[in-house]
């Protein structure tokens, strides 16, 4: 059982790295195994719209850091997207990634697309945003949700919207970190 999580926060101890580490936690004490990716911090690139994966389906040609890790995507038990709002929107290291797994869909000739990412995977999604309207940023998170998850066939279990940030840091708040906790050990459930 294995929980692969993107965090697409460069801040290391921020809200948004603060509720995945409690997800992870809560999915590790059921006995899953579990990686963090960090993608501020390994050498990624964008897609460069080579259109290859419409070719060899399923596969982005990118070689760099993050490769592996879209490819791992396939198999896991289930995914975590984490990422914080900035300038109304997701932030650009989350952009980077949605862009690459559009690799992990194929074109339908009637239309539409089919999922190359096996069915029955989870999948959580955590945002953070300094506003504390939870709704204002509903546009985004939609998006960020049904292309790294729903979009994919992926079951989400759970979703975290952590607003207000400067006011109340996800650290402080037990209850949001006994939900995320929760939800970390909802990840194996399929």
């Amino acid at each position: 059982m294995q929980i692969l999580a993107f965090n697409g926060s460069p801040r290391k101890k921020g809200n948004t790295s603060s509720l995945i580490a409690a997800i992870l936690e809560g999915a590790r004490s059921k006995g899953a195994v579990t990686t963090e990716v960090r993608l501020h911090d390994i050498d990624m690139k964008g897609c460069m719209g080579c259109l290859s994966c419409r070719t060899d389906i399923g596969k982005c040609k990118q070689k760099d850091d993050l490769s592996p890790y879209l490819e791992k995507i396939k198999s896991a038990t289930g995914v975590v997207i984490g990422c914080p709002i900035y300038m109304y929107r997701i932030s650009g290291q989350m952009k980077l990634l949605v862009d690459r797994m559009y690799s992990l869909y194929a074109n339908l000739p009637q239309g539409g697309y089919k999922s190359m990412v096996p069915a029955g995977k989870t999948y959580a999604l955590v945002v953070s945003q300094g506003a504390d309207n939870a709704d204002l940023y509903q546009k985004s998170i939609r998006y960020l949700a049904g292309m790294t998850g729903s979009g994919l066939g992926m079951k989400e279990v759970g979703r975290i919207v952590h607003v207000d940030s400067h006011q109340q840091p996800a650290q402080r708040n037990k209850n949001l970190m006994d939900f995320a906790f929760t939800l970390g050990t909802k990840m194996l459930e399929i």
